[in-house]
């Protein structure tokens, strides 16, 4: 077996050993919400992301969609951007992370359940984007649901997807950017660590770890504005990894949000390429991409804030 079937492998097992071990604690009756009504259960475990700020689950089901302003502006901020891209020398890609739903809707609402599976009336915003915007826009929901039968891709418990998902996504982009190159898994770092998964946490009170496999910082940090540990604030964050041994000795710098700041992205990045540069923000500063000699301009996002169209960037001198 190769490596990353070794890999898919183990990281399954443990799956399956922590809905064992902590089966109580998942044990939530389908349709649970959360005490914030953030989250809410699907079958076997599953907990999804329901409501919160960005009105999700009405998203997925097509009754909150891109106004034609808001989609208008969505494509003008990827012809800005590839063009301000193409103007330093670089790659633009906009890289979008499925939500759960997405990727395991069966899980949510269960086949032959109490509660039919609702009909989507509409397209959801990035359906509405991937029909209206030509290049640029990656979405590896097909991707993740092909390799779904040998690998987890995401935790029952955690609003993110795990280690393999990443990786899948991380494949799909580089299909998208660089379709003449190659990246072998090899490459990959893996650790075991202990996390606490977000979604679970908002069901029950214990403080509940799970053993999992995660993809560690082996890249030297040589510059962190350290925000989040001084202030709490998400927007603003920006460090730097630097990695001489990495196969592709060029500088990526992503603007992205908490899969990319400490979910192991940035980091899955930094195992393949020379140079990391992550900043927490919807604003692309290509000023300062063209200052690091980027050769991609990377925005990574969750699928849930699409909602909200990103209209400002610093544009190269």
């Amino acid at each position: 077996m190769s490596r990353l079937d070794d890999f898919l492998a183990i990281e399954r097992e443990l799956a399956q050993a922590n809905h064992q071990r902590l089966a109580a604690q998942y044990g939530q009756p389908v349709g649970s919400l959360s005490r914030d009504e953030v989250a809410i259960a699907g079958v076997d475990g599953w907990q999804y992301i329901a409501n919160g700020n960005n009105a999700w689950e009405q998203q997925y089901l097509g009754q909150m969609q891109l106004a034609p302003d808001g989609l208008q502006q969505w494509q003008a901020a990827f012809e800005r951007r590839l063009t301000a891209a193409h103007s330093i020398g670089a790659n633009f890609a906009h890289l979008v992370v499925p939500e759960k739903q997405a990727i395991f809707p069966g899980a949510r609402w269960p086949a032959g359940g109490a509660v039919p599976a609702p009909k989507a009336l509409a397209d959801r915003p990035v359906q509405q984007m991937l029909k209206a915007i030509p290049q640029g826009l990656v979405y590896p929901v097909e991707r993740l649901h092909a390799e779904s039968w040998r690998a987890e891709l995401a935790f029952r418990g955690n609003s993110h997807w795990c280690a393999s998902g990443a990786w899948f996504g991380f494949c799909e982009l580089m299909q998208a950017v660089w379709p003449e190159r190659e990246f072998d898994f090899r490459h990959v770092p893996l650790v075991r660590s202990w996390w606490r998964h977000d979604l679970l946490l908002k069901f029950v009170e214990e403080e509940c770890f799970e053993s999992v496999i995660a993809i560690p910082r082996r890249a030297t940090m040589v510059y962190d504005n350290r925000l989040m540990a001084t202030t709490g604030r998400h927007v603003g964050n920006h460090y730097v990894l630097q990695n001489p041994a990495a196969p592709i000795q060029e500088a990526v710098v992503i603007f992205g949000d908490s899969y990319s700041y400490d979910v192991g992205f940035s980091d899955l990045m930094a195992a393949f390429f020379g140079q990391v540069h992550f900043v927490w923000n919807t604003l692309v500063d290509f000023q300062y991409c063209k200052s690091v000699n980027a050769k991609l301009v990377l925005v990574q996002s969750a699928e849930r804030y699409l909602v909200r169209p990103h209209t400002q960037d610093l544009l190269p001198s």
